[in-house]
């Protein structure tokens, strides 16, 4: 029993810990999400029951605008990191010259905050003194308006995303390749089997459950986009690159109203274990 109690003694302040950083700031989140509060005036808060959550769904455009930007740039941005991914995996996989010096090349976008690139790139592509507007000029591109342009700067974001995020699908599908037996490889070339039928027939099937992990995780961060759309094109132009998050970051932290942007929190979490748990049941059924 004494033992019992210890064990629970040296559990009790992390316990304490998780309670007061997360379980408590939901609690009270959800309990937001039921109020309208805006926290710029002197109102009280005044429960208005499921009214936040009904307004989200019947009244409120942005929201599917959101929505509608955010899911169409998850799939885009982690298909194509998978497949460039999978080929950069592929050929550093290969005994080629320089291919450790190529790994850790690669690796480098990665490393950087979100933030930082965010801030980075946005000087990058400033019509003025940005480098890389200057060498797209050279190349005769100086009528392209890349960051005020709402055809072209949601793709100006994915393009950023991918080339940050592709190390990411990279690391995990090299690292799954090197761990595969080389009899497998051995027995089929044995065969005869040629090198497209190895990696469609032998490395692929191997790598699916990785591939579904990797997408599992790489499609939940991706769906939290903030920073990219926060330091580069603040939601614009108009609200053409204005992601769930970010839209929740303008209703709680511009506008104040504190209670619609809890509802939208909530909103935004059943969304994405909805998606989640649709990738898990597929990876139960790869594995």
């Amino acid at each position: 029993m004494r033992k019992e109690a210890t064990k629970f003694g040296f559990l009790l302040p992390g316990l304490l810990y998780l309670m007061a950083m997360a379980v408590f700031p939901l609690i009270w989140s959800l309990t937001l999400s039921f109020h309208r509060w805006k926290a710029a005036t002197a109102a009280p808060r005044v429960f208005v029951g499921i009214e936040n959550f009904l307004n989200i769904f019947s009244r409120d455009p942005r929201f599917w605008n959101s929505l509608r930007f955010t899911v169409l740039y998850v799939a885009i941005v982690v298909s194509v990191e998978l497949s460039l991914g999978l080929l950069l995996a592929y050929i550093l996989n290969e005994r080629i010259r320089f291919r450790n010096f190529f790994r850790v090349l690669f690796l480098l976008p990665m490393a950087a905050p979100p933030i930082a690139v965010a801030f980075m790139w946005r000087m990058l592509l400033n019509p003025d003194a940005g480098i890389v507007v200057k060498i797209l000029n050279s190349m005769g591109l100086n009528m392209v308006r890349w960051l005020t342009d709402a055809r072209l700067t949601p793709f100006v974001l994915m393009a950023v995303d991918i080339w940050e995020w592709t190390p990411f699908m990279f690391l995990g599908l090299l690292a799954a390749m090197q761990s595969f037996p080389v009899s497998l490889y051995d027995a089929a070339q044995v065969d005869g089997a040629s090198r497209l039928q190895i990696f469609w027939f032998v490395t692929f099937p191997l790598l699916l459950p990785i591939m579904v992990t990797l997408v599992l995780l790489r499609a939940i961060d991706a769906f939290k986009l903030f920073e990219l759309v926060f330091g580069i094109t603040g939601g614009g132009p108009g609200t053409s690159t204005e992601s769930l998050s970010y839209y929740t970051y303008t209703v709680g932290f511009q506008y104040f109203d504190l209670g619609y942007a809890c509802a939208l929190s909530w909103v935004f979490l059943v969304i994405v274990l909805i998606m989640a748990n649709f990738l898990l049941k597929r990876l139960r059924k790869e594995v």
